[in-house]
């Protein structure tokens, strides 16, 4: 790789970044093309010699973070023990949404339908399976539905980037942080003993 082809790819990887913390922090709506450039102390023509409009940049921003959270939804060991997996998967997906702001950005272009992705339905298929095998186990309590746990887990997961989104100036929430919130989750979702809560770095 030339000095120049190298430069490039680090100008282009400098973008994607910047693009991600505007869209994570505002939206598709409320980032300019002009914003990024003045991220970054750059050229319009810069910009756009690596990407042609907004949606190009929203484009390239929304498939490296789905990526990254599809990777790891992919690596979620499967145990055979359903709870126990759902919970290693939820914890996982969380610290990757609490750290990476092109994961915080990509699923906030997903959810706002500026950009289409696998993600959202393979995610949802991969956490109502998991509760499906949990509730055919006998490891739900039967007081709650498996569509309702479901959206539960729905919920405490976008709910991490909200909170990330939120935190300029001060500390992002910790990975100790979430756990406890979702321990509470299983202790109203397990039936019997408490299941293991799977430790985070």
């Amino acid at each position: 790789m030339t000095k120049k082809t190298e430069q490039a790819a680090r100008t282009r990887s400098s973008l994607v970044l910047a693009a991600a913390d505007n869209f994570d922090r505002h939206g598709y709506d409320g980032t300019s093309l002009a914003s990024v450039c003045g991220a970054l102390g750059i050229s319009m023509g810069a910009l756009t010699f690596h990407f042609r409009s907004k949606a190009a940049l929203a484009a390239a921003v929304a498939d490296e973070g789905a990526a990254e959270l599809q990777h790891v939804r992919v690596a979620a060991p499967r145990t055979g023990r359903p709870l126990e997996d759902l919970s290693s998967l939820v914890q996982a997906v969380a610290v990757v949404l609490r750290e990476s702001v092109r994961a915080r950005s990509a699923a906030r272009l997903i959810t706002e339908g500026q950009v289409h992705s696998a993600w959202p339905s393979d995610w949802r298929d991969e956490v109502e399976e998991l509760i499906g095998l949990a509730w055919d186990a006998g490891e739900l309590t039967e007081d709650i539905r498996p569509r309702a746990a479901a959206q539960l887990v729905r919920h405490l997961v976008e709910g991490v980037a909200v909170e990330a989104r939120g935190t300029t100036g001060r500390p992002a929430p910790g990975a100790a942080d979430f756990t406890e919130v979702w321990q509470a989750a299983l202790t109203g979702l397990a039936a019997g003993p408490r299941p293991t809560t799977v430790g985070l770095p």
